[in-house]
């Protein structure tokens, strides 16, 4: 069912919540980028050995090692940036950053049918590795430091990680708020846009060429939204991209055909190209908790995001799939009252 099917999006996302802001504490504590090397030697691990599970409880071990992994990368990767750029050049860093990630996730199936075709699923595994490997090592040699010279790390907190996430929560929670909204609109476009296609009659080579436009699309929009934001104000782009998300998800929904399918690319390149923007002001009122604002923003609020499909897809049983996609185009709308908050006020200022 499709309620199953959002399970290992839910089970990736309890993950996410557990582990990232505890590695988003201890990246603000050292400039040593170990995070940020062995984060995808466990993630090509447990991706790669799940073709070959015996079953379901086993596929869902190893993309729980996947997600450990994934966990370990983002916060250092996303509070990294922070520390090696300047203020006014962030959010298209960040931009950058998450397109070289919706990259890899672009290509890893291309890369995954090479290695089945050259080497096989038995040795898949160990083939993937040599370049993550060689990746590593490379990140090790040319960024032995992920910090500014002079720039110290930040003091351990007295309560330790909980004390260091509440005081950053009180900060920025309604960016939190925001984020894990836009995730859920993002995700659940993905996840449940492909299954209204293939119940009209699609084949897997049509499907997949929609969500490679879908990425394609949000990479652009990525790129271009940051610009604005960086150029025109931060607060006023948001508000205007989450409401254009909105126009077009709703539009989709009642269109047909190739129209529809535009409309839900524009709607989702929307969504995610809000992504560098929160991320962005939450770095900036953390300056010296980059890290654990990064977990915050982009890995607890893409885990809650993911708890939420099998729910979304429990609805998609219950009433279809246009139910599902109905509360999609909804959800950008939800949070556009959190722009009037503290955190907005505050980002104007800067």
């Amino acid at each position: 069912s499709m309620a199953q099917a959002g399970f290992f999006s839910t089970f990736l996302g309890i993950i996410h919540i557990v582990v990232q802001p505890f590695i988003g504490y201890l990246s603000d504590r050292s400039g040593n980028p170990w995070l940020i090397i062995w984060g995808p030697i466990l993630t090509c691990i447990g991706a790669t050995l799940i073709p070959q599970s015996p079953s379901y409880g086993t596929a869902l071990l190893f993309v729980g090692i996947w997600a450990f992994g994934s966990a370990m990368f983002h916060p250092q990767g996303h509070g990294g940036v922070g520390h090696v750029v300047s203020g006014e050049k962030l959010t298209i860093s960040l931009a950058f950053f998450s397109i070289a990630g919706t990259l890899g996730t672009t290509t890893s199936p291309l890369f995954a049918v090479a290695l089945v075709n050259t080497v096989g699923v038995k040795m898949m595994p160990v083939a993937a590795l040599i370049p993550v490997i060689i990746l590593g090592l490379f990140t090790w040699k040319t960024i032995p430091s992920l910090s500014r010279p002079g720039e110290a790390a930040a003091p351990p907190a007295p309560g330790g990680v909980i004390s260091s996430l509440k005081s950053v929560l009180v900060v920025i929670y309604p960016l939190l708020i925001m984020s894990t909204i836009r995730d859920m609109a993002s995700q659940g476009v993905r996840m449940f846009f492909p299954l209204k296609i293939a119940q009209e009659g699609a084949g897997l080579s049509f499907i997949g060429t929609v969500l490679f436009l879908i990425m394609v699309g949000s990479s652009v929009a990525m790129l271009v939204i940051s610009r604005v934001a960086d150029r025109h104000g931060k607060k006023k782009t948001l508000a205007f991209t989450m409401a254009a998300a909105s126009v077009f998800l709703f539009s989709g929904r009642a269109a047909g055909g190739w129209m529809a399918i535009l409309f839900f690319a524009l709607g989702t390149a929307a969504v995610n190209a809000t992504m560098p923007i929160t991320a962005a002001i939450a770095q900036e009122l953390t300056p010296n908790a980059r890290g654990i604002a990064s977990s915050i923003v982009m890995g607890l609020s893409w885990g809650l995001g993911n708890m939420m499909m099998a729910p979304f897809g429990k609805i998609g049983d219950l009433y279809g799939v246009d139910a599902t996609l109905f509360v999609m185009a909804l959800l950008p709308l939800l949070s556009l009252p959190l722009v009037l908050t503290r955190p907005f006020r505050e980002t104007e200022k800067r």
